[in-house]
């Protein structure tokens, strides 16, 4: 089991630091709005996870393309994206950047240059 953990690690493109800050997912055809937690990030994307009663495949699916927002002072994050993939047993769901505000991405780097 741990070497399918250290292979799986290695496949990915960017190093996921872990965090808990509450992101804003609205999809971009529609107007729902799921308020929900970030439990790790990268240059690449961010795993979200909600606590609510719907599942997150109720309301999106794989490559639908999202807007976000965190809220934080110190971290902010605002950008669009695509979700990469969805876990039905956590509620949680991977999202790939696409684009992501001025501000956001300066914000992501010096956060992600400080906890590496």
């Amino acid at each position: 089991m741990e070497y399918i953990q250290n292979e799986a690690f290695e496949r990915r493109d960017y190093q996921r630091i872990s965090l808990e800050t509450q992101v804003i997912i609205k999809p971009v055809d529609n107007d729902s709005i799921i308020f929900g937690w970030i439990e790790d990030i990268s240059n690449g994307g961010f795993k979200v996870r909600i606590d609510i009663a719907l599942k997150f495949n109720d309301v999106f699916h794989k490559g639908d393309m999202v807007i976000f927002m965190t809220d934080e002072g110190f971290f902010g994050l605002k950008g669009r994206g695509e979700i990469s993939w969805i876990s039905t047993k956590g509620n949680e769901a991977g999202i790939k950047f696409s684009v992501l505000g001025n501000y956001g991405g300066e914000s992501l780097k010096d956060f992600l240059k400080m906890c590496l």
